[in-house]
């Protein structure tokens, strides 16, 4: 999948500044005309950090703007996307419209250096190495590769996609999650519980694109 041509464009944008375009340039049916200002900036929550990506930065934007609010997620930036791309709704998409209809709204996910670490390390250890999945090359596993975080979190989870150069991509094709048995990374990205994310976006050797998300739900 390809990001659409004026998120693509914009992307390098603050979102204050795109939210003062959005109008001219892209009409009243603009997605983001159906969202709050204040909505918008609060799904913003890793625009200052410094150890991600801007388009890592942007995948957490949108992550956040599918739990704040999953039903106008699906009715706004869901449904322009399917139709950009001419994606059929089979019934993944129509399982994925139907979980986003029937979703709460869920609290936003902070930005995590830690968890960044995490997904940066499996990113770079995959796209190097070629493999796919969540054990690593030398074979320590997910449960093993978590360990080191369990301090600061009480649940870790973790998504893997190859082959988008995106983040906003990736996170449409990790929700729609096809031939991947209960929507297992749909359901991460909708954990309630979840605090807290962690993004990726690493060169893969296979896969030319990897990119790994990891959830953490804060210990109280």
């Amino acid at each position: 999948m390809k990001g659409n041509s004026w998120n693509t464009t914009l992307r390098f944008l603050s979102i204050g500044v795109l939210l003062m375009l959005s109008t001219t340039l892209f009409g009243q049916d603009d997605m983001f005309q159906l969202w709050p200002d204040s909505t918008l900036a609060k799904a913003n929550s890793a625009a200052e950090v410094t150890y991600m990506s801007e388009e890592e930065k942007e995948a957490v934007f949108f992550t956040n703007l599918v739990r704040i609010n999953p039903p106008l997620f699906a009715e706004t930036y869901l449904k322009d996307y399917l139709k950009e791309h001419d994606i059929k709704k089979d019934k993944d998409v129509k399982g994925l419209i139907q979980d986003l209809e029937a979703a709460p709204k869920m609290r936003i996910l902070l930005p995590s250096e830690h968890l960044t670490t995490m997904a940066r390390k499996h990113a770079k250890d995959m796209g190097e190495s070629g493999r796919t999945g969540h054990q690593s090359s030398d074979g320590t596993s997910f449960r093993e590769r978590s360990k080191a975080y369990e301090q600061y979190f009480a649940a870790i989870n973790e998504n893997c996609n190859y082959g988008n150069d995106k983040g906003v991509d990736a996170l449409i094709d990790l929700l729609i999650d096809r031939k991947v048995p209960n929507a297992g990374h749909r359901k991460n990205i909708l954990d309630p519980e979840m605090t807290h994310i962690g993004i990726a976006l690493e060169p893969h050797v296979r896969w030319r694109h990897n990119f790994v998300q990891d959830f953490g739900a804060r210990k109280k």
